[in-house]
């Protein structure tokens, strides 16, 4: 009876002990989430007010977009599709409370990007989120060799 009763207690104490370090780390991961930031907050705006993505209708250019839109930048999404635009722009709006200007922009045409740039004049950019899918090559190459024209990557609409 009595090796009984002393394996209870050691087993008790062990569960005691081991709930203890689970509350510690809890704790520990709770504060050092908390107060030891790598970036301050205002750190994205000091570089400037707006962030420009391209490809900004989709996957990660959306993600992108919405980031940066919770972390205090006013974006400026540009893309192709007018429709995905508008909608992505009233989603970020109505949940960030951030400016959002859209940019309709074909990236296979060469005449767009003076397009791009007046609408552009006059805003702090700080960062360029270059996602727009162009591909020089279809297939896998090295960057030197590739041809000098560029092939699309279409996704579909």
């Amino acid at each position: 009876m009595g090796d009984v009763l002393e394996q209870f207690f050691i087993l008790t104490g062990l569960l005691v002990c081991l709930a203890c370090l689970a509350k510690c780390v809890r704790f520990s991961r709770c504060v050092l989430l908390n107060y030891w930031k790598v970036l301050p907050k205002s750190f994205l705006r000091s570089m400037g007010q707006w962030a420009v993505i391209t490809g900004a209708g989709d996957g990660i250019g959306k993600a992108y977009s919405f980031e940066l839109a919770k972390r205090g930048l006013n974006v400026v999404l540009i893309s192709r599709t007018l429709e995905k635009l508008e909608a992505i722009a009233t989603e970020i709006e109505r949940t960030t409370g951030r400016s959002v200007k859209i940019i309709q922009a074909d990236f296979t045409k060469d005449d767009i990007y003076e397009h791009i740039k007046e609408k552009l004049a006059g805003l702090e950019i700080g960062i360029l989120v270059n996602n727009v899918g162009m591909l020089p090559n279809l297939l896998p190459s090295h960057f030197l060799n590739a041809p000098d024209e560029i092939q699309v990557s279409h996704r579909p609409v």
